[in-house]
């Protein structure tokens, strides 16, 4: 096997041996094809190669035809070859040890190692998962079929086909095909009503105005990566990472298959307190160690590449048009490809956090074919280098200025002052209007926020700036995020784009801030002078809400750019089974003039201030706020 650096040599070998000037010089296909016909004897100018010169020279004729391929526009080789049908019962769990039935995969490959499910099973596995994750009983799903195609078919209309012949799936309307019928907008980074908590979609109120545009049909074309799609008797089949990525991975509530069980998990359930394994992460890897199949080493390679392709929301701005290509200009194909799980897996966490670099996009956790106890190592990315040596600077100034530990919520002089680090999810269980905050928690957004209303606005309150300091945030909950939109604008409004289908939204709403079960014009900081601290570490939520106030004109940034940060993250696994994550094809956007524009490089300030001290020296910042106006 070569090394990475071997491997790109040996791509630009076999691109002058087609006759290029360059990795990336362009041929015409006939000249190309023609050229290649005199190099299908491995030779040297000794003589017939043998040994390790045998083993490069066909390595070196594997990279000219996948250049070629490539350069073409050919399908992927087939994973495998399709032979009779085997069937396995085995026990399928829903986010719980307790909550487990057992259903029947069949395999069609000579391994018996890749799963498919029965397509009529599939209404059964979604219905579920979105009761649990969801919190919805109105979806419903229908099977249907006839000749070659089964049929899927929402109660909404929204139908999936698909079709054994050509080996493709067609979504009519991918986002309609799952939105959760208990969701009131196409697309809705809220989705109040699949929070976990009682009073959740109490707090929050749509209004009627919003923006809504349907996208293009979808269709995943299976064939194009050497994936088949089977029909057997009267029976479709279809891979089950193929379900898990194109729509349980949505759902945040991914698939994962370890040779004995079929485990559906929140994402981030494998994990417990302190980083330990949860119940479901032990359940996980009680799979067998050892190394992958030949059969599932290729099916799960064909399977990242069509879902990246699909999923990826970067792709334009990482000039990617394939990942099958990225992963051959990478030199890294070959190791992806490889049945030593240690070697595909590190190659997929340096991909990651080498050629994406996007802060987002993170390796999370390894195959069970590793154990639980074998991680992988990779070094992290230039990006996510700079932007935690940025962190760890914020941080150590504002641990000097408050050793004691920065407070959630200060008054100085006549300004407020409202901190934390991350946007926290509602808490399940939680009754804000049974039990109204009477103290300020970084740990609960929500919560914060009403408690900082009621201090700003109590009898006698100096309170005439409030400053959102968010200059430490890395993101988190959306919800969250919409909430905190909210408190500072009265009415808040967020965009939303599909990048693969090209759908839209541009949601307008209010929120409860005061908890008195009404909305109206009371329920914000509005009368105050409004201001948001922003930092190049302020990522994600922390730069989607900054790039909101600035559209606004209602909210004054201060501080530096923002750390940028536009895609809403994706739970995915590989079909082999290691963990990671990506930024998906959901882009968080904001609209000026009816448009969507990107907020991925950041919001500028309209206040910039240089010295990292002045963040959290608040006398000076509150005496510089004052002089503002």
């Amino acid at each position: 096997m070569k090394t990475g650096k071997s491997l790109i040599a040996g791509v630009c070998t076999a691109a002058m041996i087609l006759g290029m000037t360059g990795c990336g010089a362009e041929k015409t296909a006939t000249t190309a094809a023609n050229e290649s016909e005199t190099t299908t004897e491995l030779t040297t100018q000794e003589g017939t190669a043998t040994g390790t010169d045998l083993a490069e020279l066909k390595e070196e004729k594997w990279l000219e035809e996948e250049i070629k391929r490539t350069r073409e526009g050919g399908a992927l080789e087939a994973a495998f070859t399709t032979v009779a049908m085997t069937e396995k019962e085995v026990p399928i769990y829903y986010n719980s040890l307790d909550d487990k039935e057992n259903i029947t995969l069949a395999f069609f490959d000579e391994d018996g190692s890749v799963p498919y499910i029965n397509v009529s099973d599939i209404p059964g596995v979604l219905e579920k998962a979105y009761r649990i994750n969801k919190l919805d009983t109105g979806y419903k799903l229908t099977f249907s079929s006839q000749d070659s195609t089964a049929t899927l078919t929402r109660e909404n209309g929204a139908w999936a086909k698909i079709d054994c012949d050509k080996d493709t799936i067609t979504f009519l309307d991918y986002d309609e095909f799952f939105r959760p019928s208990n969701q009131e907008k196409l697309m809705d980074v809220i989705s109040e009503n699949s929070l976990k908590s009682e009073d959740a979609t109490k707090l929050f109120k749509h209004n009627e105005k919003a923006l809504e545009r349907n996208g293009d049909a979808a269709i995943i074309s299976a064939a194009d990566y050497g994936i088949d799609l089977v029909k057997e008797e009267e029976n479709y089949y279809i891979p089950f990472a193929t379900v898990s990525d194109f729509i349980l991975d949505s759902l945040y509530m991914p698939a994962i298959y370890n040779g004995k069980s079929m485990i559906l998990y929140e994402a981030g359930g494998l994990e417990g307190e302190f980083l330990e394994l949860s119940d479901m992460g032990k359940l996980y890897y009680e799979g067998d160690i050892g190394k992958v199949s030949p059969s599932m080493a290729h099916f799960s390679y064909n399977e990242l590449c069509m879902m990246l392709d699909y999923h990826y929301g970067l792709k334009e701005v990482h000039n990617i048009s394939s990942f099958d290509k990225a992963f051959l200009e990478t030199g890294l194909k070959t190791d992806l490809l490889s049945e030593d799980p240690k070697v595909s897996e590190t190659a997929l966490a340096k991909f990651i956090a080498l050629y994406l670099d996007d802060l987002h996009s993170r390796f999370t956790r390894q195959s069970y074919h590793l154990g639980e106890y074998d991680f992988i190592e990779f070094e992290p990315g230039e990006s996510d280098s700079s932007y935690d040596e940025l962190r760890e600077v914020y941080s150590k100034v504002r641990d000097e200025a408050y050793p004691d530990g920065m407070p959630a919520y200060e008054e100085v002089g006549n300004t407020a002052y409202i901190t934390f680090d991350s946007f926290e999810d509602i808490s399940e269980g939680i009754k804000y209007y049974d039990n109204t905050p009477t103290d300020a928690s970084m740990d609960d957004t929500l919560g914060l926020m009403m408690y900082a209303y009621s201090q700003i606005n109590r009898e006698g309150s100096p309170v005439e700036n409030v400053v959102l300091d968010i200059s430490l945030n890395s993101g988190g909950e959306s919800a969250a995020a919409a909430y905190v939109i909210g408190a500072f604008l009265g009415n808040g409004y967020y965009s939303l784009r599909n990048e693969a289908t090209g759908s839209m939204v541009t949601d307008s709403y209010q929120i409860d801030l005061n908890l008195d079960h009404k909305f109206d014009e009371k329920d914000s900081f509005k009368g105050c002078n409004l201001y948001c601290l922003t930092s190049p570490v302020s990522f994600s939520c922390g730069n989607f809400v900054p790039n909101v106030f600035k559209n606004s004109n209602q909210v004054k940034l201060i501080g530096q750019t923002s750390g940028g940060g536009s895609c809403m993250v994706l739970p995915a696994t590989t079909a082999s089974g290691a963990e990671f994550r990506v930024s998906g094809e959901y882009k968080l956007a904001f609209t000026k003039n009816g448009s969507f524009y990107d907020i991925d490089t950041g919001a500028e300030p309209d206040y910039y201030i240089g010295n990292i001290g002045n963040y959290y020296n608040r006398q000076a910042l509150t005496d510089y706020i004052n002089g503002l106006f």
